[in-house]
């Protein structure tokens, strides 16, 4: 299958998401297009769209059933302990605060949404996305600094057309303020964990704050920026620094789809090309490794999914549209590098 024919697959009508960004973002076919406006209206129509918004609750969230382990976690990160149940079988549910549960709670599901190409003009979007942004802290965080929770939001937003607000900005804020030794990103809840030495930046959290990055050219020259670039080309994108050829973990070696807060391959090599570094030689062994995804009809597999997760990608180990899309814009933005 040539390169013509992954094109037409991409641009088949049964996924209106994957053909309105096919046209927009491979082709570079304006917004008045017809086949792209048509495309466009028959999102919310979709399968994954009316699964999204089948779950949306009253109130403008999706919320979702958690452990005890979770509620744990998310009680530690704000410097408190997780309340007490009498019964391990106690249902405690995630979705109206910050805190979030397997891939199903709302900011995850408003990515999903970004993803299939919806935007604030959408009411629903429009109060979800509203409500949830009212929950930022004023240093433009929402959770014990997440980085793979406030780098996500960014992204998020400025697909959901909220660049301009001003609390968009606060979080861009924290991003560049943001300092670590190695040029990465990490949450306070593992900042600490060594008396005498600065604990390893997160490959996750760095890999979504540099999605944010990706998102936003006018800062791509900012120091703050270009620290973050030389943390992932330093390592080849996905091996741990020193050691050539050795994943930083097994997140990094997959195609995975939706974008969550786990660090893909796909994803890493698409964020650099937009950038600007695709073409750079230290990440010739990521980029092998990415062809070594395709099928023999050169279309891209996909390596793990969530399966809890309102937008569903496809099986695993198939071929699979997104991953595709994502891979072909990744080598799009690469080549286009002077």
């Amino acid at each position: 299958m040539d390169y013509y024919s992954i094109i037409t697959w991409l641009l088949e009508k049964d996924n209106p998401s994957i053909r309105y960004r096919t046209l927009t973002e491979l082709l570079d076919r304006p917004p008045d297009d017809p086949e792209v406006a048509a495309a466009r209206a028959a999102i919310p129509d979709s399968k994954d769209a009316q699964r999204i918004f089948k779950k949306m609750q009253p109130d403008g969230t999706w919320r979702q059933k958690v452990t005890r382990n979770t509620v744990r976690i998310f009680a530690e990160a704000q410097g408190g302990s997780a309340p007490e149940h009498k019964s391990e079988k106690t249902e405690i549910w995630f979705g109206q605060g910050t805190e979030y549960g397997n891939y199903a709670t709302t900011h995850f599901v408003l990515a999903y949404l970004a993803e299939l190409g919806f935007d604030r003009s959408d009411p629903r979007v429009a109060k979800a996305a509203e409500r949830y942004l009212s929950l930022q802290a004023p240093d433009g965080d929402f959770l014990g600094h997440f980085s793979c929770l406030y780098g996500y939001n960014i992204r998020t937003y400025i697909l959901l057309g909220y660049r301009g607000d001003p609390r968009v900005q606060n979080s861009i804020d924290l991003m560049l303020t943001t300092e670590r030794g190695d040029g990465g990103y990490l949450c306070d809840m593992h900042a600490d964990k060594y008396k005498t030495k600065e604990a390893k930046s997160c490959i996750r959290g760095s890999t979504k704050t540099l999605l944010a990055f990706a998102e936003l050219p006018e800062y791509q020259d900012h120091p703050r920026c270009k620290q973050l670039v030389d943390y992932f080309l330093g390592r080849g994108g996905i091996y741990k620094r020193g050691q050539p050829g050795v994943p930083v973990n097994h997140d990094v070696q997959r195609t995975t789809f939706p974008i969550v807060w786990r660090a893909g391959l796909t994803e890493i090599l698409y964020a650099l090309s937009r950038m600007g570094y695709g073409k750079d030689a230290r990440l010739a062994g990521a980029w092998d490794l990415l062809e070594s995804k395709r099928d023999e009809q050169g279309r891209y597999i996909l390596d793990w999914f969530p399966t809890q997760a309102l937008l569903k990608p496809g099986k695993k180990g198939e071929p699979n549209k997104w991953v595709t899309l994502y891979a072909l814009l990744a080598k799009k933005y690469r080549d286009q590098t002077v």
